[in-house]
């Protein structure tokens, strides 16, 4: 017997966004209706999944304690920091009402690359359980490249609130590297105990006539469950050596042994390695982005954005209100600049002429808006601008350089205030600003209702991770996100885009990657860093 998974629901609004959305891309893709829309789970407390949510808004809007006010009094600071080993690099997930340890009490849920998986008291960082191996990590020596060493569980996991059950994919080896092996396992959150049946071997069907190769491919993108399927994406490692390409794996809970598969049709490469994974809209379609591929010219689906139906069963159109080609697609592919450095997000409902968008900027810099009801296919602009619903340079020059975008962006709804997409980013920050990186907050509704202006910037950053947002609703909107490269924890005010508050000293975070994600929950932000989980929150 399968189980569906609870998709949290922020808030009213973005409960709204579920519903909407599946009726939506039912009438557009022609999918059959689930036999009920996944259950939300409580808001407020928990962070299920990457972002919080399946269309990766980033957004807590149940969050009172934490506002431009409380923050700026002096009170707030780091409360605990909980080593662990190995490095982390995903986001550490948050689970109240959990009784386990003699106690009810509030979770924290963090996976290293030394493949452990550790429980921890949200109060105190005291370990309740773990750490749990699933396997060996591989040694990057054995590797054909990469950048991560050993290799274990890199990407988030995702939990199903309603099993009581964490999910997560972790690269082991029973034989010191020579033989590589993914394994998805699943445990019980209150105890850490393998549930039965798992965990399983990662060895899909070919797809298109490609087989799965582990060794050629790496795990970094969050996972995504839906309709009792546990949904595992690919990519290759940091180098884009070997025969890989960007994979979905479908593994149903409840039949883990029976698995589905998607493989990008190019030749080669077209990785889905963006740290937010899939999106997740209500009726089970999948949202993917690529990285560059071999093409040659032809549209073979890197560098582009995917749907992918799911009923009945895993498979990609190539319709084209179901996928998303950047006009200058061949330039990007050349030049190894991913529009898939960063994962789709799915936008609530929007007043105007194009209700339904998807919002992504990838490594180029430019940020799109995409019509959801028909993706467009090939686009016809300059590479910069006209390209979906929506484009524009976001940071740096996006006609050439260094990559600039390579982390999620978040949602704000802030009523009166306006509607914002912050983005992270590198390089000189979108004019009016002047600063160079940090993260840029796009206004929505420019352009005659369909496009964005540039809001506010941060001051300068050197390497910012992906934003979260938190508020009560529209109001005391903060944006926390975190310097990598200086270990700094910035909380902005979401209508300004002012410092709030910067850690330092005793509460500047260790060795940090680009990647980092902060989670907020219940007055309190926690952070994986290096080799450490650090709370934040009011003293």
């Amino acid at each position: 017997m399968t189980t569906r998974p609870a998709i949290r629901a922020r808030s009213l609004g973005s409960l709204w966004h579920t519903m909407c959305a599946g009726v939506f891309l039912l009438a557009a893709t022609g999918v059959s209706a689930p036999a009920a829309a996944p259950a939300p789970a409580p808001a407020g407390a928990d962070v299920l999944t990457f972002h919080g949510d399946f269309a990766r808004t980033g957004w807590d809007a149940n969050e009172p304690t934490l506002t431009p006010d409380t923050v700026r009094a002096g009170r707030f600071g780091k409360l605990w920091t909980a080593s662990v080993e190995g490095e982390i690099y995903a986001e550490p997930l948050v689970v109240s009402g959990v009784a386990a340890g003699g106690a009810t009490r509030t979770m924290i849920y963090t996976v290293t690359e030394r493949d452990l998986v550790y429980a921890l008291d949200a109060a105190t960082g005291r370990v309740v359980w773990g750490p749990v191996s699933v396997g060996s990590p591989v040694p990057r020596a054995s590797l054909p490249c990469g950048n991560i060493d050993p290799v274990g569980i890199t990407s988030t996991p995702v939990i199903d609130r309603a099993s009581s059950t964490l999910y997560l994919v972790g690269l082991t080896t029973p034989d010191g590297g020579r033989t590589k092996v993914y394994k998805a396992a699943a445990l019980d959150l209150a105890s850490g105990r393998m549930r039965p049946g798992w965990p399983v071997t990662i060895a899909p069907p070919a797809s298109d006539g490609r087989q799965f190769a582990p060794a050629a491919q790496q795990q970094r993108a969050a996972l995504g469950l839906a309709h009792g399927v546990l949904y595992v994406p690919f990519g290759g490692y940091f180098g884009d050596c070997g025969q890989y390409h960007g994979w979905v794996i479908g593994v149903p809970v409840g039949d883990p042994g029976h698995q589905q598969s998607f493989a990008v049709p190019t030749q080669r490469m077209g990785a889905i390695w963006a740290a937010g994974g899939v999106s997740i809209d209500a009726a089970g379609n999948l949202y993917v982005s690529t990285g560059n591929s071999e093409s040659g010219g032809a549209v073979d689906f890197g560098n582009a954005v995917l749907r992918l139906q799911t009923e009945p069963a895993l498979r990609f159109s190539r319709a084209t209100r179901d996928y998303f080609v950047p006009s200058n697609f061949v330039a990007l592919n050349a030049g190894d600049v991913d529009l898939g450095s960063a994962a789709p997000l799915l936008l609530p409902p929007q007043p105007g002429p194009v209700p339904h968008l998807i919002f992504i900027a990838g490594k180029q810099g430019v940020g799109y808006l995409i019509n959801a009801d028909d993706m467009g296919g090939l686009s016809k602009g300059d590479g910069v601008t006209g390209e979906g619903v929506y484009s524009r340079c976001v940071f740096g020059s996006c006609r050439g350089g260094r990559p600039e975008v390579f982390s999620a962006a978040a949602y704000w709804d802030g009523g009166s205030a306006g509607r914002f997409v912050v983005v992270p980013g590198r390089g000189p920050q979108p004019a009016p600003c002047r600063g160079t990186g940090g993260v840029a907050a796009l206004k929505l509704g420019a352009a005659g209702g369909a496009g964005f202006d540039v809001a506010w910037c941060s001051g300068s950053m050197s390497n910012a991770g992906a934003p979260a947002v938190s508020s009560a609703g529209a109001s005391g909107g903060l944006v926390w996100v975190v310097d990598s490269a200086e270990g700094v924890l910035h909380a902005l005010n979401a209508v300004t885009g002012a410092d709030v508050y910067a850690s330092s000293g005793p509460d500047l975070l260790g060795s940090a990657h680009q990647f980092i994600t902060p989670a907020i929950a219940a007055g309190h932000v926690y952070v994986g860093a290096g080799h450490t989980v650090a709370a934040y929150g009011l003293r």
